[in-house]
């Protein structure tokens, strides 16, 4: 796989889990409050070091001992050609796995879910379907996404819808619209925009949310989804 960068040890991004977090290098879209430029953009990418599988691996061996789960996130991990047979590899060592996604691409979801390469799934949901190019920055077909969220949702893994909400990008009336999106799953968790990180449009005109603004967003999300809470 191509990988653009590793975090040895996580206590938040996978639930119940002490993590490593390996992020893969390249993406499908282009969401303009992205964070992540360094492994999205393809001028960037070309720029950056990737690192060997091989020794990834064979520190993660080493540190079974310590570690319960592994996320693999981006970018956009299911662009990656060999993410199921480096999944398994992972699961063959002892690892859960829980992968990070935007969901546009169901038919990698499925493979891996046919293999049970994956414990866990995290999608984001960007904004309201009919607005979509707005927030990933690129065209995209909603039905690869509607696919996806339903895949997910029927997996009877445990999984979390979230989204990103940047004040000056999404508007109120986007929120019940996007818990609508997924409506009847379990849990969807609501991020706040950091405005303290450089994003890929530099000049978004972004900022984040106050808690009490939040606070009545997650109580609009909370009339489709059964547990909506705030990160």
């Amino acid at each position: 796989m191509k990988i653009g960068g590793f975090q040895p040890v996580t206590l938040l991004d996978y639930p119940q889990k002490v993590a490593a977090i390996i992020f893969t290098s390249g993406c499908n879209m282009r969401c303009p409050f992205c964070y992540n430029s360094n492994l999205v953009m393809p001028e960037k990418i070309k720029k950056e070091k990737l690192l060997a599988e091989q020794e990834l691996v064979d520190f993660l061996t080493g540190r079974k001992k310590y570690l319960d789960g592994l996320v693999i996130t981006g970018g956009e991990p299911t662009g990656q050609k060999d993410l199921l047979s480096f999944c398994l590899k992972m699961k063959k060592i002892g690892y859960n796995i829980k992968l990070d996604t935007n969901g546009l691409k169901p038919e990698i979801i499925i493979g891996l879910l046919d293999n049970k390469a994956v414990d866990y799934i995290a999608m984001d949901i960007k904004g309201p379907l009919d607005q979509y190019e707005k927030f990933c920055g690129v065209g995209v077909e909603t039905d690869k996404i509607k696919k996806s969220i339903k895949i997910i949702k029927t997996s009877g893994l445990p999984y979390e819808f979230r989204s990103t909400l940047v004040k000056g990008l999404h508007r109120k009336s986007d929120i019940g619209l996007m818990a609508k999106t997924i409506k009847g799953a379990t849990n969807y968790f609501l991020q706040n925009f950091n405005n303290q990180t450089e994003p890929l449009k530099k000049d978004l005109a972004g900022n984040s949310f106050s808690l009490k603004e939040l606070e009545e967003f997650r109580y609009l999300a909370s009339k489709y989804v059964i547990n909506v809470q705030i990160r």
